[in-house]
């Protein structure tokens, strides 16, 4: 083994932050270091994804067991209707110049002396990892270690993935690694058949949930939909809200939606005791709450791989999906392991099929356990790993 360490940059980082991307870096990240990877992490001091504000003190700590290098995160002070004009034209699908998008990018977060670090620190490191491809500690930073620039991108099917920026380093990194074959051909599509890349993913811990403990705790009876993960409209959080709202006037069923996570969350008046509001739970807990779910539902369209989608099979529960993310109705379609929807006629469909078969609920959670356990065995997404890094020319060939 290379004993120069690999570096993983993640804009935030830590056992206390949520989101999908910064759960699979540091998820990803101690697995490395378990099989014998040397790795070190570079991020940011924000913790929050909507301030973000400097909230961890900088320098270096242990998480996990890895040395973790804080840099204070910067914004680039736009006046707020020159930012709001720069987010509007890439919603809408305008061409912007570099020079625009790279201060839209900087108004967003970077961090100045993560850049410095990374530009004169390159050579300490086997490859530096960057994860997810959105934000300038990605952009600013691989563009300062190129030749040792390894993307995990986590690439959605958003406005923000078409701008120039972003295919000039997708389509040149010496290595890109997906999560998903479906995200590989979203990259396909937005920057042409020769982006080089190669399917990795996220290693998962078996477990076994309590759901009769979780009841108790949080003092739920009867059949529920649970949602984990940011509450937000990209995620689509208010879409399942209104979705779940409409069901219960229509089909009169005693039925209660559970969300956990992070973000805020607006209950329509008179549902106040239907959408129950749990807020971040300890690991314990979620685990929990995902053996107590009837059904657990993700309704963004923006996912790259969908931890929570997974992390739900593995307790054994069904999930059901929004039809629009290529990436969660394969695995639903690959694992025979839930349902899907495009408007709110197919969710009520769904969640009326659902609620009213148990033994369909139960088979579908199974196959949904047995195709995470196949694919996503932290032996798989290691050995993946490797193949890569090895095809990418970080580490030698294989031995004789």
């Amino acid at each position: 083994m290379d004993e120069k360490p690999i570096a993983f940059v993640s804009v935030r980082y830590g056992e206390d932050v949520v989101g999908g991307a910064e759960t699979h870096a540091r998820l990803l990240a101690e697995a490395l270091q378990r099989d014998g990877f040397p790795v070190e992490v570079l991020t940011t001091c924000a913790r929050d994804a909507f301030s973000w504000e400097n909230y961890y003190a900088p320098g270096e700590e242990i998480i996990g067991g890895l040395r973790v290098t804080r840099f204070p995160a910067d914004r680039l002070r736009l006046r707020p209707r020159r930012f709001h004009r720069l987010a509007r034209m890439i919603d809408e699908g305008w061409r912007l110049s570099r020079r625009e998008e790279l201060k839209w990018l900087k108004a967003v977060v970077y961090s100045r002396e993560m850049c410095e670090y990374l530009k004169k620190n390159a050579e300490r490191y086997l490859a530096v990892v960057f994860i997810p491809y959105l934000f300038g500690t990605t952009y600013l930073g691989w563009e300062r270690v190129k030749e040792k620039g390894v993307l995990i991108p986590c690439l959605h099917d958003e406005p923000y993935a078409r701008l120039g920026i972003f295919r000039r380093m997708i389509s040149d990194a010496r290595g890109v690694f997906f999560n998903t074959i479906a995200e590989r051909e979203l990259a396909k599509r937005l920057y042409g058949e020769k982006v080089k890349g190669y399917i990795v993913g996220l290693g998962m811990e078996d477990f076994a949930g309590d759901g009769e403990r979780f009841r108790r705790r949080f003092g739920l009876e009867g059949d529920f939909v649970l949602y984990s993960g940011r509450r937000e409209g990209g995620k689509n959080t208010p879409l399942l809200v209104r979705y779940f709202c409409n069901y219960l006037l229509h089909s009169g069923r005693d039925l209660r939606l559970v969300l956990t996570g992070s973000g805020s969350v607006e209950v329509p008046a008179g549902f106040e005791g239907r959408v129950v509001d749990l807020g971040y739970l300890k690991e314990e807990d979620k685990r929990d709450a995902y053996a107590a779910a009837t059904v657990f539902c993700q309704p963004s369209t923006n996912e790259s791989l969908s931890i929570v989608q997974l992390e739900a099979w593995l307790a054994g529960t069904p999930t059901l999906v929004h039809g629009g993310c290529a990436v969660t109705r394969s695995h639903v379609e690959s694992s025979q392991g839930g349902l899907w929807f495009h408007d709110y006629h197919e969710f009520h469909a769904a969640l009326d099929l659902l609620l009213e078969q148990p033994e369909l609920r139960a088979r579908m959670g199974q196959m949904g356990r047995d195709y995470v356990l196949r694919n996503y065995s932290w032996d798989r997404v290691i050995g993946r790993f490797r193949r890569g890094l090895r095809e990418c020319g970080f580490l030698p060939g294989e031995e004789a």
